[in-house]
């Protein structure tokens, strides 16, 4: 089974995406600062020649349809404030402001105040206000019982912290930062895997500890709180959120041009619900790794001397680290240690 057999086409989803490229840079202006590639829009900050603020925009996705099968709604809208404070995070921006988008057919009132009280709480935890946002009633847009929630992370960095990977160098190293599980990416395939296996979301998961419908909604990790610490250090040259695409797929949005990465997969064990999604859903490994995070949730770009003292910061902040490859010099772009050359 292939993402796109699940309906979504990555590809063509790219495509579209460099297609949309001259509408949205028709309307920038001085100040806007071009990101390759960035996991966030930046642009100065009126009136304040040191800020950038930055942006960034997402939906939750299909874990909703999960999340409401186990009642769990409020989690799930959550993960989509800890991943836009990510996103900021790989930019060295720290959240600001949220604004949330809700919308169903008809209005759940209890679904709806279990959803914004998700967001709320997240919110509070990465250290954003919840601004405002738009509650939307489309009978003629929405299935019945669906719910769809999204929204843009707004926040602020000062213009000589701004990380956008131009501090990469060939033989920096990477490091991998743990995954909960699947955080936000990869439900449209996970969810026809479950289905094809039979297996209710209250069965035991297979190979693992705890329930299906536990590791599936496990979390979308912060990072923040282990990171933001370090960006004062300049051996921290760039970071990516492994999100849709994979790590390989993330990865290279900050890599500079003359900078490749190599990535070696046999220096992490896959978690157990990684390792049953593939095998269940016969999976083939290249769309797994373009699809799924495989256990890694983020990763930094260190300068080369500096691994073993950003690591152990790492550590000592409660994450679990794992040095995943290494910056080499050549055409920009990820490959991995078993492919072949």
């Amino acid at each position: 089974m292939r993402y796109r057999d699940a309906g979504v086409d990555v590809a063509r989803a790219d495509a579209l995406k460099d297609a949309l490229g001259a509408s949205v840079r028709a309307t920038w202006r001085d100040g806007v600062r071009p990101l390759v590639g960035g996991f966030a829009g930046v642009m100065a900050w009126p009136g304040d020649s040191r800020l950038l603020v930055a942006a960034t925009m997402d939906g939750v996705g299909t874990k909703l349809h999960v999340a409401r099968a186990a009642g769990r709604i409020a989690d799930a809208a959550a993960d989509l404030v800890y991943h836009g404070a990510n996103d900021l995070l790989v930019h060295g921006a720290r959240p600001l402001a949220f604004l949330d988008y809700v919308a169903q057919a008809r209005l759940d009132p209890p679904l709806i105040a279990d959803a914004v009280a998700g967001l709320s709480r997240a919110c509070v935890e990465v250290g954003a206000v919840l601004l405002g946002g738009e509650t939307a009633e489309m009978p003629d847009t929405y299935l019945p019982d669906v719910v769809d929630v999204a929204g843009c992370m707004i926040g602020c960095v000062e213009r000589d912290a701004l990380r956008d990977g131009s501090r990469i160098r060939p033989g920096d190293r990477v490091l991998g930062l743990a995954a909960n599980g699947l955080h936000t990416n990869g439900f449209s395939l996970a969810r026809r895997v479950v289905e094809r296996s039979g297996l209710a979301l209250d069965a035991p998961l297979p190979g693992g500890a705890g329930t299906l419908a536990d590791a599936l909604l496990a979390p979308h990790r912060w990072y923040g709180r282990s990171v933001l610490p370090l960006l004062a250090d300049e051996a921290v040259h760039a970071m990516a959120h492994v999100t849709g695409g994979g790590i390989a797929g993330n990865l290279v949005r900050v890599l500079p041009e003359g900078c490749a990465a190599r990535l070696d997969p046999s220096s992490w064990p896959r978690p157990a619900l990684m390792r049953w999604l593939i095998e269940q859903g016969d999976v083939p490994e290249d769309d797994a790794r373009r699809t799924l995070n495989l256990g890694i949730g983020f990763a930094l770009v260190v300068a080369a001397g500096h691994e073993g003292e950003v690591r152990a910061a790492l550590e000592a902040g409660g994450e679990t680290v794992v040095a995943i490859g290494a910056v080499t010099a050549g055409p920009r772009g990820v490959a991995w240690e078993d492919e072949a050359r």
